[in-house]
């Protein structure tokens, strides 16, 4: 091999480990880029509304309760359409509600007590913070605002309506 053709091997050596070394950036640079096109996880989670049970049927969010009566707050994570249960767990709640006319008792599945104690001026806000652990392992935290009203005992209904003298048949 001559002089000239050592030189165009070189070369050529050379060109091909700059282009090596371009093509490894631009890979770099194109697996970067597609990292950040993939979709990140969302969580199938989209609402979380505070389900109010009891004596009746609650609004979501909202509590209207009698002196004396209880009602168990679940805290129920929903798809998109807002109504279907998304199936996923509860975790990490902390109730936030300091209002003298009810109290408010997590209690170890994650529910919350309510009893009414005394009547309430209107609705008093409350919170609950949590976290969500959806069927796909993607987690999110909440703060759901709730209301709580306590009304008034109701007084018994008076089953009494008026008083009549019964005599007895009079004796000879």
């Amino acid at each position: 091999m001559d002089h000239e053709e050592k030189e165009i091997l070189t070369r050529l050596s050379r060109d091909t480990e700059e282009n090596s070394r371009e093509i490894a950036r631009i890979l770099h640079t194109v697996r970067k880029i597609e990292r950040e096109l993939r979709p990140h996880p969302q969580p199938i989670t989209v609402s979380v509304a505070n389900v109010f049970t009891g004596e009746t049927i609650m609004a979501d969010n909202v509590l209207v309760l009698n002196v004396g009566q209880t009602a168990i707050d679940t805290l129920t994570p929903r798809l998109a359409d807002g109504i279907t249960p998304s199936g996923g767990v509860v975790s990490n709640v902390v109730v936030t509600f300091s209002d003298p006319s009810a109290t408010a008792v997590l209690q170890p599945d994650n529910t919350i007590l309510f009893t009414g104690v005394a009547a309430s001026t209107g609705p008093i806000s409350g919170s609950t913070a949590l976290t969500i652990t959806d069927t796909d392992s993607v987690v999110s935290t909440w703060n759901v605002p709730f209301t709580v009203q306590t009304n008034a005992p109701i007084p018994p209904a008076q089953l009494t309506q008026s008083v009549a003298n019964v005599f007895s048949v009079p004796t000879p």
